[in-house]
């Protein structure tokens, strides 16, 4: 290929985001030109006097002729790309045999590994894929109760005992923390140093620095020091793993930008989550960027039509997703069936006038208002929103006044009544608001009552409530925020859970499920949601369940059919009517 008139020498580096390569050397028509005859696609617009490309261009110019200078900073993330690209068709055809070939087959690729005769079944497939020859990593997707936990720390065994790995970095939301350390030292004893990098910067920074074989943090802690641990990974051979990924699911937020840039200086990534895709199908997206340096959804542009982007999300997994996705109906055959109950509640006097009220202001100004004002003052019309799903649960932060006791407590009343008072049941209560959590914490005291939500940030505090709930027969209600208490925690001393109110992240309510129906669990297990009548409540639950059915639906999940009382009081209604 002719060099182009005034190309002699190239430098490749890295643009100010870190997620770009950018040529510089030359006039950019001169770049441009010898970029196109390579077949390297670019990004039109110039940069800082070069040209910018998509770093999985770099492996184009690789085998080009080019006279190119490479940083090594540059060089090594169009390296990082090239291993996957070399190691696909062999990771990819180890994802369709390693579940084919089944369990015995699967314990005897990861013969290696010092914990494998503690797996269950998918969970040894799951670390064999996970641990193939060649692998970047991988993401475990496997549902709440199952294992995940297990699964990455019998995969970085593995890892270490092939010598890929020195240490293992977990990033965890706070609640997760100390459960990492727990996990680790029931699964391997003494077998790996796991410290917790808390306290002060500089306790933080010593805790990265200490020698520990694992090193676990939170996400502002990933994105306070996030050059202090990239600087790890670039003195050892560091295994990073993301818990409760679907935190990392916004490309533009500050923990998954750290994320992205401590992967490239990374030798494997995990993410583990039983609820990646929460909202919407694109959740998943970063998500797979984070662990294959995007290869999964490369190039791909979804489109603004969340059920078409859904279906490209879709086809895009179809076709080069790899990724481990175990269900409780199937490895955990055994587990007892679990049922959903909404009961409707009518809102009290004052309740429903302050409710009315407030819907038809927000409907009167919403009928007055043009689109171009509504984007621009959005997140007040949202805020609004938001105060009539309060208003349901308890209206006193918002009514000044407000005396009568909420319609949801009375029918709380009734139901504890019932299954603590006549039962002798254990009940998890789940409330999004602090004025809920506060009252129904002082109202039901009497009956042994521990709680867990946003106050409670000591580990040890936290766990024990749990141990208490779980073992003191005088303790019968478990009190908790799903934002808080959501996720990580067993509790299936009890299998009655009540939704007073309900969270306004998908993902909590999902996570939130699986706290009374996991491993372990001995009974059926019923969920009871109370749900205001005539309110905008019902929307939103409904929004929940079809979320959960949408995520399903994209990872592949078997259908489960899931009796709710509506659906089947809708369905006899609807005989009765053919009847007549």
């Amino acid at each position: 290929m002719a060099e182009p008139r005034g190309l002699h020498q190239l430098t490749v580096d890295v643009d100010d985001t870190g997620r770009y390569l950018r040529l510089t050397g030359a006039d950019t028509g001169a770049i441009r030109l010898a970029l196109s005859a390579a077949g390297v696609h670019f990004r039109q617009r110039a940069q800082l006097g070069g040209v910018v490309a998509d770093v999985w261009e770099g492996v184009k110019l690789l085998d080009s002729d080019l006279p190119l200078e490479w940083t090594p900073t540059a060089r090594g993330l169009v390296d990082n790309r090239v291993a996957v690209s070399r190691a696909l068709k062999d990771v990819r055809a180890a994802y369709t045999m390693i579940p084919a070939s089944g369990a015995q087959e699967s314990r005897a690729l990861i013969i290696d590994g010092r914990l494998t005769n503690l797996l269950d079944d998918h969970q040894a497939m799951n670390v064999a894929m996970l641990t193939t020859p060649g692998t970047w990593g991988g993401c475990v997707f496997d549902e709440q109760g199952t294992g995940k936990t297990v699964t990455l720390i019998a995969a970085f065994d593995v890892l270490v005992e092939r010598g890929l790995t020195d240490t293992m970095l977990v990033v965890a939301p706070k609640s997760m923390v100390g459960e990492w350390r727990r996990e680790f030292g029931r699964f391997t004893g003494d077998l790996y140093r796991v410290v917790i990098a808390e306290g002060d910067r500089r306790a933080k920074a010593a805790a990265l620095f200490s020698g520990a074989d694992v090193v676990v943090i939170n996400f502002e802690t990933l994105v306070a020091l996030d050059d202090d641990i990239v600087r790890l990974a670039r003195r050892t051979r560091l295994t990073l793993t993301i818990d409760e990924s679907f935190n990392v699911k916004n490309p533009e937020a500050s923990r998954t930008r750290a994320a992205s840039k401590l992967r490239e200086w990374c030798t494997h990534a995990f993410v583990l989550c039983g609820t990646p895709a929460p909202n919407a199908a694109s959740d998943i997206v970063a998500q797979f960027d984070l662990v294959d340096f995007g290869y999964t959804f490369r190039g791909l542009i979804l489109d603004k039509d969340k059920k078409v982007a859904a279906r490209q999300v879709s086809d895009r997994l179809a076709e080069r997703g790899m990724f481990v996705r175990n269900v409780k109906s199937d490895v955990l055959p055994d587990l007892p069936a679990r049922s959903f109950t909404e009961i409707d509640v009518d809102l009290a006097p004052q309740q429903r006038a302050a409710y009315d009220a407030a819907l038809n202001d927000l409907v009167l100004d919403l009928q007055r208002i043009d689109d171009h004002s509504f984007a621009r003052e959005i997140q007040s019309y949202l805020e609004r929103r938001a105060a009539l799903l309060r208003i349901c649960a308890d209206p006193s932060p918002i009514i000044p006044g407000y005396t009568e006791t909420p319609a949801k407590i009375d029918a709380l009343d009734d139901l504890l009544h019932h299954l603590i008072g006549d039962l002798e049941e254990k009940v998890v209560i789940w409330s999004f608001y602090r004025a809920s959590l506060d009252r129904i914490a002082d109202r039901y005291a009497h009956m042994g009552l521990v709680r867990i939500d946003g106050s409670v940030i000591d580990a040890t505090d936290r766990r024990e409530a749990v141990r208490r709930f779980q073992e003191d027969q005088n303790v019968f209600i478990f009190l908790g925020n799903p934002a808080a208490a959501g996720a990580g925690l067993t509790l299936h001393s009890a299998r009655y859970a009540v939704y007073e109110s309900l969270s306004n992240q998908a993902a909590h309510y999902l996570q939130s499920l699986d706290r009374i129906h996991r491993r372990g669990q001995q009974r059926d297990v019923r969920y009871v949601t109370l749900v205001a009548r005539g309110t905008v409540e019902e929307v939103e639950y409904q929004r929940l369940r079809d979320k959960a059915t949408a995520q399903a639906d994209l990872l592949g999940d078997p259908a489960l059919d899931v009796p709710t009382r509506r659906l089947m009081l809708a369905e006899l209604l609807a005989t009765r009517q053919v009847d007549q």
